[in-house]
């Protein structure tokens, strides 16, 4: 499941691709969504679209402009949120905006005391998905916010239904609400120091940044229906993604032949200017997975017996670090990643899901040709057990011999053993992940 964020005229652009399900035939398309990375009012980007399959290749970006309330930007619609008429975007936008918990205003004027809040709601024709945005500047338009302060943003969807979020912001917590029919999203988060505008398409990062961002802030929200698949739609519901990275996958691929989950981010290895030269860029990525999205997209089948051990995050950097929380009661898997370094990373995520060992084990030869093995279960670590299989062998300079079975639990009957041959017994839980770890036990001789 190949992913990938590129760079295109400095929009970060995420290509998707979802593994295809066990037992299902469909062939699914890819998908290639934008997160605009900076929202400076001189900043304009190109527009494209591309249809590919039945699901939408689109690669959008647009420009935070103090111009007309609503516009086309090369092919797409723009309307700028809580303007009031003559445009009609439905509900106003934004409903508060906090800073440390104090109020600020949303319109305020370039060059004032308070910081610069932008919202908008915008399309691509072709393309029912809608998409919601805001970013926060300092009160000259610069990305120079305080990253100790806390900001809170509460948008109002109206009646579109907040699928998924990406944002550029550190402890990011995203509630979704309902109040009067309308969905309200409320992002909490700290600014994040970037430095960006210097990665390829393919990932690919030049040593040193272009610029380097002190202080930036945004979110993104959309309601998945450029996904053509109804349940793949629904399982994401719920996904959250937030970085400071210039260069990030989303969501994250599916590795079969490892059962892993990976996470692949790229960036300038050193900050760019007003950074002094040499200033280390270090990055962080969290995320929250939904468990339907872990069962249907990953294939992990009862991520509620996920443990943090199952999260074994490799090639990070020595410096990483990883702080893991499921949440069962939520059905949510929250991972947040600090301390990357870089110029590329393929972060695996999601480590060994495979069923611990049996416990207990015991067994006992019932006649010369049969024995039986009885055990407690094994622990799940992500993946449901669907059976346990025993394998006994018997090895010497003459001959080799080995018997097998497979069954749905305790006790399991091996039999076509040979008599007077003492057997040495490997007992595994299978899941979908792959066979479990080894429990050992020794099948006794008959007659002894």
């Amino acid at each position: 499941m190949p992913a990938s964020l590129a760079h295109e005229h400095g929009s970060p652009v995420l290509l998707l691709r979802f593994p295809r399900q066990p037992g299902v035939s469909k062939t699914q398309g890819s998908i290639a969504r934008i997160h605009p990375l900076k929202a400076h009012p001189q900043h304009a980007h190109s527009v494209g679209l591309l249809r590919r399959s039945i699901i939408f290749l689109t690669a959008f970006a647009c420009a935070f402009a103090a111009a007309p309330a609503a516009s086309a930007h090369g092919g797409f619609t723009l309307e700028e949120c809580d303007l009031g008429p003559p445009v009609v975007v439905g509900p106003p936008c934004v409903v508060s905006v906090k800073k440390d918990g104090a109020a600020i205003p949303y319109n305020a004027a370039s060059g004032g005391s308070d910081d610069l809040v932008v919202a908008m709601h915008f399309h691509v024709p072709g393309d029912p998905t809608s998409r919601f945005n805001f970013s926060i500047s300092a009160p000259d338009g610069s990305f120079t916010l305080n990253t100790a302060k806390r900001y809170e943003v509460a948008l109002n969807l109206g009646g579109v239904y907040p699928g998924e979020t990406f944002a550029r912001g550190h402890d990011v917590k995203v509630d979704r609400t309902v109040v009067g029919g309308h969905n309200i999203v409320t992002f909490t988060q700290n600014p994040v120091r970037m430095a960006d505008d210097s990665c390829t398409g393919a990932g690919v990062c030049s040593m040193t940044a272009t610029r380097t961002s002190t202080g930036y802030l945004d979110g993104w929200i959309d309601n998945l229906t450029y996904i053509s698949d109804a349940a793949d739609r629904t399982s994401m519901r719920g996904f959250d993604l937030a970085s400071n990275v210039d260069w990030v996958s989303s969501p994250l691929e599916l590795d079969d032949s490892t059962n892993s989950i990976f996470l692949r981010v790229a960036n300038a290895h050193f900050e760019g200017p007003p950074s002094p030269a040499g200033t280390l860029f270090v990055g962080s990525a969290e995320f929250k997975l939904p468990f339907p999205m872990l069962r249907r997209l990953y294939e992990v089948d009862d991520p509620a017996s996920l443990t943090p051990a199952a999260f074994s995050v490799t090639g990070a950097g020595s410096a990483a670090t990883t702080d893991v929380d499921v949440d069962a009661t939520g059905h949510t898997v929250h991972v947040q990643l600090e301390g990357l370094t870089f110029s590329r990373r393929r972060l695996r995520i999601l480590g060994d899901t495979r069923p611990g060992r049996p416990q207990g084990v015991v067994a006992r030869r019932l006649t010369s040709t049969r024995g039986r093995i009885s055990f407690s279960p094994a622990t799940p670590r992500g993946s449901m057990i669907r059976g346990y299989k025993a394998t006994c062998r018997y090895s010497s300079p003459t001959l080799r011999h080995h018997s097998w079975v497979i069954g749905p639990g305790s006790p399991l009957i091996v039999r076509n053993l040979r008599p007077g041959l003492r057997y040495a017994c490997n007992v595994r839980a299978m899941s979908r992940a792959g066979l479990g770890q080894i429990a050992r036990v020794t099948m006794p001789r008959f007659p002894a």
